[in-house]
């Protein structure tokens, strides 16, 4: 928006609406303007607004809304809300889709911060403005403006017109916001750009996190196969499930999918029978060649693959095989090295290349880097609550799928699956309430040969 001071236009949508806020006086304007004063009624003045993700906000969004309220210093702390998160993630996802450096995002979340607090403003409080970044009407109709993702763009257009040749990203953030705005109080922005940073660094990770279809395969209490495919992005189910006519032909005890088409299952049983299971099809119907029986031996309560290495815990010791086939015969699963004891975990799922995850009787989620021959690093990323699953299971990409006795599974995301921290994981909701009776479930890998 050109030329606008937000208390100036507090005083005007007063003075229309008769609303009763604690009004900020005017300063008049000097011969070098510094940066307005940040107070309550410049964050809570009652707008009209929009919605900025078409379907709303997410559990999330509630979420970080949460984090950022403690973490950022400025304007903003303190008074992000759902909505307000929804907002600035659809202007970091415009960026991110656009393909352009995080910087961007930064500069056009310092912008929106100054101009609108995170609103999709809808009414015209300053002359013709609307929409996150107070676009005045020469800029496109009032519908592109109060789109975020058409103004995110139109702001990026002419950043990058005014700052050739990828200059934006070496220029000060304030600056490059001023020249695109060209506002009364060119110093705001800067002030802004520390929260801008800490808001992209916040949100990014969950518009740029998983895409594509996790899919999952399953053992029901009578011995067929299921498949299910689950949006990675959204969390909901795009196919199945998908259930087989045959059945093993064995009591199962651990499971792992290896990739599209192939799973490794054993033998509830005293010698470990260790079986490849080649599926035919799973689209509108699930079908699988008999189970190969590639050895004995696997005596493992639990099974996960991270797309090269199969992982196997038996009495609480971790053991990794890798496997050098799609298909593997016995001789392409390779000896099993030791990685240590102690290993007590109620579920074991990959969360990339020699990384595992795991649940505990008493709640514990705790992630670990597989370094070498005995030799690992644990992460304890919650200390409780995760004693609820049965099952875990994840796709790749920070996501996280928990299955509950009672049928029901649950989606999470994991900013950073690997960063040992878990502060950072936020619910996604819940991917069925019910229906999902299977007995062992796994999740193919992200990454597979």
């Amino acid at each position: 928006m050109f030329g606008f001071s937000r208390t100036a236009a507090l005083a005007a949508m007063t003075a229309v609406t008769a609303l009763v806020l604690s009004a900020a006086v005017a300063q008049p304007a000097t011969a070098d303007p510094q940066p307005e004063p940040t107070v309550a009624s410049d964050v809570t003045a009652a707008y009209q607004v929009a919605a900025c993700d078409p379907g709303g906000t997410t559990s999330t969004d509630t979420a970080l809304a949460n984090q950022l309220n403690s973490s950022l210093k400025a304007k903003m702390r303190g008074y992000m809300s759902a909505y307000r998160v929804s907002c600035a993630r659809m202007v970091i996802k415009a960026v991110h889709d656009r393909g352009l450096d995080p910087r961007a995002a930064v500069i056009a979340m310092a912008t929106v911060i100054v101009e609108t607090s995170v609103q999709n403003i809808s009414e015209e409080v300053d002359h013709d403005s609307l929409g996150l970044f107070q676009q005045r009407a020469s800029w496109g109709s009032a519908s592109q403006r109060l789109n975020p993702t058409w103004a995110t763009n139109a702001f990026l257009d002419k950043m990058i017109r005014l700052y050739p040749n990828n200059s934006w990203k070496t220029a000060s953030v304030g600056a490059v916001a001023q020249a695109v705005q060209v506002s009364a109080y060119p110093d705001r922005y800067q002030v802004q750009a520390g929260d801008a940073q800490i808001m992209v660094n916040t949100i990014l990770p969950y518009v740029s996190g998983p895409k594509g279809q996790a899919s999952v395969y399953g053992v029901l209490p009578d011995g067929r196969l299921t498949y299910t495919a689950i949006d990675a992005a959204t969390g909901r189910r795009t196919h199945g499930a998908v259930t087989s006519t045959a059945t093993l032909g064995f009591t199962p005890k651990a499971m792992a999918t290896l990739n599209f088409n192939t799973i490794l299952i054993t033998e509830d049983g005293p010698d470990g029978r260790l079986y490849r299971v080649d599926v035919i099809t799973n689209n509108t119907s699930l079908s699988f060649n008999p189970p190969i029986l590639l050895g004995t031996g696997f005596t493992h309560d639990l099974l996960t693959f991270d797309g090269a290495n199969l992982f196997g815990i038996a009495a609480g010791v971790l053991r990794r095989y890798p496997v050098n086939a799609t298909k593997p015969a016995r001789s392409n699963i390779l000896t099993g090295a030791l990685i240590g004891g102690g290993f007590t975990l109620k579920t074991l799922t990959a969360t990339g290349p020699n990384w595992i995850l795991g649940t505990t009787d008493s709640g514990l989620l705790i992630s670990y880097r597989i370094n070498g021959v005995e030799n690992y690093s644990r992460f304890q990323l919650k200390d409780s609550t995760w004693q609820a699953f049965d099952h875990l299971m994840s796709p790749g990409g920070g996501v996280y799928y928990g299955h509950r006795p009672e049928g029901s599974v649950h989606r999470y995301l994991d900013a950073d699956p690997h960063d040992g921290n878990g502060t950072d994981i936020a619910g996604q909701g819940t991917v069925d309430t019910s229906g999902w009776v299977q007995t062992l479930l796994s999740a193919q890998p992200a990454t597979v040969r």
